[in-house]
């Protein structure tokens, strides 16, 4: 049986494009292509600014986000909720979501989670919640999750973790709670905890601890509280604490601040607070601080900076409001700001951007709303 060939020249690949608009420069080429459905798909890493602003995701009837982390060894994203203190996983960047735990169906049933850290060193997620000042450990990632402490058992009985940071050069956790503006201390991934400060014994008396965070330059954690705004650097892995900053005394007075992060790029500590919605700056492990921005004098006006991260890849500041829920950038270490999304536009509008986190894996910010509990991501 002989072959005979079964098309013609003219047929060919490259005569064929020819023909086509534009000389076929717009057909999209096979080469090196595996032949397969679809292949194998790298996270897409963009410019943060090239992502589209939008909502991904409501958990209803859950009214806040209230805390976001992000999980970078198994690349994870972790939502805490009000009233229900639900746990939320998303492992694709915030796209779907699942509901992993419901603290509100423990006994006694949990409220809010108020706050989450990573301990990378030993692969943990931690939780702290309200009313009990319970603190919970998930092991796998988040999808199962043990009760390590409670506060509300202690003398003085607390009622909140406010605020969780893990200190990667010490490897440990630190919590802070309410009502006694206390200080707790975890060396072993969240298992056991010591108490190391009562700011409610000091003067003026601290009722919270509102916001931590870890300058990794420095090797400091730094602690901010109400209701004097004052802030609190430890240099010995939370072992001891001193009074760097106090703002009530400033003019205006600024009587919380709300949320503190570490900017790696340009070893800087950033702080936000209310009630005027001040961002201030420390470039010296919180030792000094300047003042870099009044978002009570922008119209509309906030007088709350609720949240604040720092995004690693671009070295970008982000920090979210109230009561407009904007979503206001620095990418010069904290000296300049600029407003790029007012999430009170949107409807429903929004009012609060309670949360944020950073997922490095597919270069994103992740934020949550109130009311709604909308997360958005950026």
């Amino acid at each position: 049986m002989s072959e005979t060939q079964d098309y013609s020249k003219s047929a060919e690949p490259l005569a064929h494009k020819t023909s086509h608009e534009n000389g076929g420069s717009d057909e999209i080429s096979v080469l090196g292509l595996s032949g397969l459905l679809a292949d194998p798909q790298l996270p897409i890493k963009r410019p943060l600014w090239e992502l589209m602003w939008e909502l991904l995701y409501e958990i209803s009837p859950q009214a806040q986000i209230t805390a976001l982390a992000f999980d970078s060894i198994n690349n994870r994203i972790i939502a805490g909720t009000y009233p229900d203190a639900q746990i939320w996983l998303s492992i694709d960047g915030g796209f779907i979501w699942t509901l992993k735990k419901d603290l509100n169906n423990e006994t006694p049933a949990q409220g809010v989670i108020h706050s989450f850290t990573f301990d990378s060193a030993n692969n943990r997620i931690i939780a702290g919640t309200n009313p009990d000042a319970q603190l919970w450990v998930s092991t796998d990632g988040g999808d199962t999750w043990t009760l390590k402490k409670d506060l509300s058992n202690e003398s003085p009985s607390q009622n909140e973790i406010r605020s969780l940071i893990f200190d990667s050069t010490n490897n440990l956790i630190v919590a802070g709670s309410n009502p006694d503006g206390q200080i707790w201390v975890s060396t072993d991934g969240g298992d056991t905890w010591t108490l190391k400060k009562d700011l409610s014994n000091e003067s003026p008396s601290q009722s919270r601890v509102f916001s931590l965070t870890f300058d990794s330059a420095n090797n400091r954690i730094i602690a901010s509280t109400s209701p004097d705004g004052q802030i609190w650097v430890s240099t010995d892995g939370g072992d001891t604490w001193t009074l760097k900053k106090d703002l009530s005394n400033e003019s205006p007075s600024q009587t919380i601040v709300y949320s503190l992060t570490f900017d790696s790029a340009n070893n800087r500590i950033i702080a936000g607070t209310g009630p005027d919605g001040q961002i201030w700056v420390s470039t010296d492990g919180g030792d000094t601080w300047t003042l870099k921005k009044d978002l009570s004098n922008e119209s509309p006006s906030q007088t709350r900076v609720f949240s604040l991260t720092f995004d690693s890849i671009n070295n970008r500041i982000i920090a979210g409001t109230y009561p407009d829920a904007q979503i206001w950038v620095s990418i010069d270490g904290g000296d300049t700001w600029t407003l790029k999304k007012d999430l009170g536009n949107v409807s429903p509008s929004q009012n609060y951007i309670l949360s944020l986190t950073f997922d490095s894996t597919y270069n994103r910010i992740i934020a949550g709303t109130n009311p709604g509990a909308q997360i958005w991501i950026f």
